[in-house]
């Protein structure tokens, strides 16, 4: 599963929105190995956004695809809740040692995000606008038709 969520590039964000009706999208993410939460970065108006402050139930699946062999796809399911860690500025991070971190991990594992032909300012803050953290309630492994659960107990 670490290996999974450390590696790939892509999960898949599923929300709801207050008519229950589903909304996935692929987001960046980086994957904090010590307390097993998904951070996402996202604009504060976008659809995934609004559904989030109505429900904060989520899932995301990040998977490794196989074309020739569907029997060794493999992936990790995260069913969790949103935590909104708040509005960001992007350029005025420095200040936030936390924040100074999680953005390290966004541009080492995406580079784009920090070249110079990479994003307009524009388009970089409104993508690192709003902090996201998914607290995994559990998760679940699979490799081809083989699947093992992991669930969390959080205190809080």
């Amino acid at each position: 599963m670490v290996r999974i969520l450390k590696e790939s590039h892509f999960a898949y964000l599923c929300t709801t929105d207050h008519n229950n009706q589903s909304h996935i999208t692929p987001m960046f993410y980086v994957f904090d190995e010590e307390t097993k939460d998904i951070l996402v970065f996202t604009y504060s108006k976008s659809k995934k956004m609004r559904n989030m402050r109505v429900n904060s139930n989520v899932c995301l699946t990040v998977d490794v695809r196989d074309p020739q062999n569907p029997f060794r796809n493999m992936g990790v399911m995260v069913q969790g809740k949103a935590i909104i860690e708040g509005p960001i500025h992007p350029f005025s991070i420095t200040e936030d040692e936390k924040l100074m971190r999680i953005f390290k991990e966004f541009s080492n594992k995406y580079p784009v995000l920090t070249e110079i032909q990479g994003p307009t300012p524009l388009e970089y803050e409104a993508f690192t606008e709003t902090l996201v953290k998914v607290r995994a309630n559990k998760m679940v492994y699979w490799k081809g038709p083989h699947f093992v659960t992991v669930n969390f107990d959080h205190e809080s």
